[in-house]
């Protein structure tokens, strides 16, 4: 003759299993999503058919022209956005950030 199982480890059984399925639950939630695949959705980027001028590493310079400080000129233009350097130079760096 058997007993049915007492009602405390019922319980505590029911109440074991509710937690380990919280847990990993919570444990899928956090996981990192995967995220899809690139897709090409615009043409390549040309490459460019000059090549740049080639620049002196720091090593090579004179002793008294290392650590010497360039003056470029700076300020605002007429759309109100800062520069340094020429205004006037073939290649512009733009900068975009977002303080957050």
């Amino acid at each position: 003759m058997t007993h049915p199982p007492h009602p405390r480890v019922r319980s505590g059984l029911i109440s074991l299993f509710l937690a380990l399925l919280a847990v990993a639950l919570i444990g899928a939630a956090c996981a990192p999503a995967t995220l899809p695949a690139p897709t090409a959705t615009s043409a390549p980027t040309p490459v460019i058919a000059q090549p740049m001028a080639p620049t002196r590493p720091a090593a090579t310079l004179a002793p008294a022209q290392q650590g010497k400080k360039i003056d470029l000129p700076m300020g605002v233009d007429a759309d109100g956005n800062f520069y340094r350097g020429d205004l006037k130079a073939p290649v512009k760096l733009v900068e975009f950030s977002d303080f957050q």
